[in-house]
């Protein structure tokens, strides 16, 4: 009875030990088929990933999320009219930036960006969305702007803050804070997924 409950313990022990390391190499594998995936969106676009590869590399940088998850959101931002360059890089930061400051993941915060590219303005609901995740957006936009909180959910009502404004708003209040996220738990193993994602795309 005891040789089996020490074996039976270190079967758990094993089992513990290797989930984490078999969830990253799963993790791997999706991350490889999810950048596939959006060069292939981005060729039906006429976005060649040669053109954009540098914008995409320059939102996650240096931080805890993956190319995967920003090339996705950069073909949705293309096909909201999001032009490859200095636009696509302020976004998709921002992504980084509002993500790494809600505790959230990239493909949780791109698709806020993605629905106000895609209206071409910033509506209450996207606040909201953002509220709710801890972050008072309004009162950055109004930094931003030079206006007051009050003054900027007025425009939001009347439709006047774009994208570009929006954007460019999160990335310079929150861009560069993204690579702090590598600081945290979570962002060391995050990192090690999507070391893990380049070694299998390349092999």
């Amino acid at each position: 009875n005891i040789v089996d409950s020490v074996m039976d313990f270190g079967r758990k022990i094993g089992s513990a030990l290797t989930a984490p390391f078999q969830q990253i190499a799963q993790g791997g594998w999706k991350r490889a088929m999810n950048i596939e995936d959006a060069k292939f969106q981005l060729q039906g676009l006429k976005v060649s990933w040669n053109s954009i590869k540098d914008d995409i590399d320059y939102g996650v940088k240096d931080t805890a999320y993956g190319l995967d998850a920003a090339a996705r959101a950069a073909s949705q931002l293309v096909a909201s009219g999001v032009n490859v360059g200095d636009s696509m890089k302020q976004a998709l930061r921002g992504i980084s930036g509002v993500a790494a400051m809600t505790n959230s993941s990239y493909e949780e915060i791109s698709p806020i960006f993605t629905t106000i590219a895609g209206q071409g303005k910033v509506m209450t609901m996207q606040l909201r969305q953002l509220e709710n995740r801890g972050l008072n957006a309004a009162a950055k936009l109004g930094e931003a702007l030079g206006k007051s909180e009050a003054e900027v959910r007025d425009m939001v009502t009347h439709g006047e803050i774009d994208f570009q404004t929006f954007a460019q708003a999160m990335d310079d209040a929150f861009g560069e804070h993204a690579k702090d996220a590598n600081k945290t738990f979570s962002g060391a193993l995050s990192n090690i997924k999507i070391a893990r994602s380049e070694e299998r795309r390349v092999g």
